[in-house]
């Protein structure tokens, strides 16, 4: 729904607010070309990752303690601009898309970043997938490979037969059908609240999309995704959604393993 004093800015109830035109033509032509000057590749069938501040790390779900790479400035110039002033992101990471390329359905780690979750998605209009976390959701969490805390080759931590109170974690026998937004070049997305913790969001890997009752080919793609670090005893999660949260995971690891 759109917010009835900015038409530019779009609101869901769940926590998800969309900017358009977040970025300008000329801001976006610079961020390409950025992107194309640190990776020369292009056309290709896979996607390409940069990462900048700390690099997110594809084993934790968290950021690297090691891996650092200086901010550019422009994505320094965004940051004043950003909806939400506290803890401002220090984990970036930029993706380029290939025509048809996806994303599969995810939560981000609740414990490793701050609540705010931002994509900025410029090059062309996409649409991004939306659905409630249900029991199989959770059941995948606690899968080995998925664990942060247990060897691959440890037994998985049943999943608690306590349905979620809220009606928003684990407890739901069925999932909700996704729903789609479209996501128009130099937007921006904030997730945070339910869309944030209890929500998974992706994008369906396709070579076309449905905007406004048109069949309309993807092009190339890019994306700039900002997050907030925690450290040490910052790395926490009390939120409504223990189905699919990582802290309430490795406290039932714990627990299991101790008996």
């Amino acid at each position: 729904m759109s917010d009835g004093d900015n038409p530019t800015i779009q609101r869901w109830d769940i926590g998800l607010v969309l900017i358009h035109e977040f970025i300008t033509e000329d801001e976006e032509a610079a961020m390409i070309e950025a992107f194309h000057s640190q990776d020369a590749r292009q056309g290709g069938r896979r996607r390409i990752s940069q990462h900048f501040g700390f690099h997110f790390d594809y084993t934790t779900f968290g950021a690297s303690e090691a891996r650092f790479t200086p901010v550019p400035k422009y994505i320094q110039d965004l940051l004043p601009r950003l909806p939400i002033q506290e803890h401002l992101p220090d984990q970036f990471t930029t993706q380029y898309y290939p025509p048809g390329a996806g994303i599969p359905p995810h939560v981000d780690t609740h414990s490793m970043f701050e609540e705010p979750l931002y994509s900025l998605s410029f090059g062309s209009d996409v649409a991004m997938a939306f659905r409630k976390c249900d029991a199989n959701d959770a059941r995948r969490m606690r899968l080995p490979k998925r664990s942060l805390t247990t060897d691959p080759q440890t037994s998985v931590v049943p999943v608690p037969s306590t349905p979620d109170k809220s009606g928003n974690g684990d407890g739901a026998k069925t999932a909700d059908e996704p729903w789609e937004i479209l996501l128009p070049r130099r937007s921006l997305l904030l997730m945070t609240g339910a869309a944030r913790y209890g929500y998974t969001h992706g994008i369906r890997a396709r070579k076309t999309d449905r905007i406004d009752g048109q069949i309309v080919q993807r092009q190339e793609r890019y994306s700039l995704t900002m997050r907030t670090v925690r450290r040490a005893d910052a790395i926490r999660c009390d939120c409504n959604f223990p189905g699919v949260c990582d802290a309430r995971i490795r406290d039932e690891e714990e627990q299991y393993h101790r008996k």
